[in-house]
């Protein structure tokens, strides 16, 4: 919320306006009636704002408008109590003697497209003073509560009502016109419904296949998500897993390590994120990747080609070769992912034999095969 003293005025004679700023609260996980405040002031008095003739003696009711000051508020904001005071002021430097006595009004009209009609409200001050700077103030509440605030417009009158008794120094207008002036405030408290963050959703399942995991949860209107996993028995992620789409109520991982995994999710919106969603079911992944059967060795040309059957959801092989009497080596060679084939060419001669491992993506290889037929070059 801000606010705000908008810059059209009705005279020339307008004065800048001192603007009271008021921070939003925060926002609770339920839409809440929140408060605020707003004030706009004339502080500061520049040129006077009322009109007077260059008369000997001023006995004639004066006034000055200024127009169309509002605050900026969040929709659908109300007036709970607006306050209005004022202060008239007088120059000594214009005035030579004279009884400063009547009364000083400040007038606050409200009109809005909400309205059917302007609502008015005054401030009124009865002033006896000689040769003071300060004539006075008042301070009342004004009959506005329940009004809509949001596109509602304030303009006010200051006027003095009646006649009083002032000497002018001189018969110049542009001095006697000049001795006078008036400061206001306008003080407004209202209240507003906030829209909450969404609610937790109310329940999230996992389920696990092989080394894949699915996790679904319980959809929240207009919002989008934040996944927090809890892998075996560390601590739990930060809300960093979001779906894709974000507001899709549901997301997905492939190739996971063997493992317990447990999941929560929070509902988001533009003014933050709900409570946790209640822990999903613990899933275990255990990829239990198959054994090859013993791979197939030949010769073809100066290359040597090996071939094995695929195992399903394994992503890649890791193979041991045997040559002539030495050890097995270790399980270095890898083929291409997805690929159950690897050849090697122009290799001294020899016979060698193959074993292979089917793999997970993340690297995590299961039982070997047999060995495969020997193959000589």
């Amino acid at each position: 919320m801000i606010s705000k003293l908008l810059p059209s005025c009705a005279s020339a004679l307008c004065m800048s306006a001192t603007l009271a700023l008021g921070l939003l609260p925060t926002f609770s996980a339920t839409a809440a009636t929140q408060s605020g405040y707003c004030e706009i002031s004339r502080t500061q008095p520049g040129a006077p704002p009322m009109s007077w003739d260059n008369n000997d003696y001023v006995t004639t009711a004066k006034y000055s408008v200024f127009g169309a000051e509002s605050c900026e508020v969040p929709n659908n904001a109300t007036i709970t109590n607006i306050r209005a005071s004022f202060t008239a002021y007088a120059d000594r430097q214009v005035l030579t003697r004279g009884l400063l006595l009547g009364d000083y009004i400040l007038t606050v009209s409200a009109s809005s497209p909400y309205l059917p009609n302007p609502l008015t409200g005054q401030v009124k001050a009865i002033i006896s003073a000689y040769g003071a700077n300060s004539l006075g103030s008042s301070t009342v509440n004004l009959p506005f509560n329940g009004t809509r605030l949001d596109n509602l417009s304030f303009t006010l009158k200051a006027q003095l009502s009646n006649s009083v008794s002032l000497r002018c120094a001189n018969r110049n207008p542009a001095e006697c016109e000049d001795y006078m002036y008036f400061e206001y405030t306008i003080g407004v408290d209202y209240e507003y419904e906030v829209p909450g963050v969404p609610d937790a959703p109310g329940w999230i399942n996992a389920s696990a296949s092989g080394n894949s995991v699915n996790v679904n949860w319980e959809p929240v209107s207009g919002a989008t998500y934040k996944v927090a996993i809890q892998y075996n028995n560390n601590s739990w992620t930060d809300y960093q897993y979001i779906p894709s789409p974000a507001s899709a109520s549901y997301m997905s991982w492939h190739n996971l390590n063997d493992g317990n995994r447990r999941y929560r999710v929070v509902a988001c919106n533009s003014y933050g994120c709900s409570q946790p969603s209640p822990i999903s079911n613990t899933v275990t992944v255990r990829s239990g990747l198959g054994t090859p059967n013993a791979p197939y060795a030949r010769l073809s040309s100066n290359t040597i080609i090996v071939d094995w059957n695929d195992v399903p959801g394994a992503y890649q092989y890791v193979l041991s070769i045997k040559y002539n009497n030495n050890n097995w080596t270790d399980y270095r060679f890898y083929s291409a992912p997805n690929t159950s084939s690897i050849s090697w060419s122009n290799l001294g001669s020899g016979n060698r034999q193959y074993r292979v491992k089917a793999c997970t993506q993340s690297g995590i290889c299961y039982n070997a095969s047999p060995a495969s037929n020997v193959v000589s070059n």
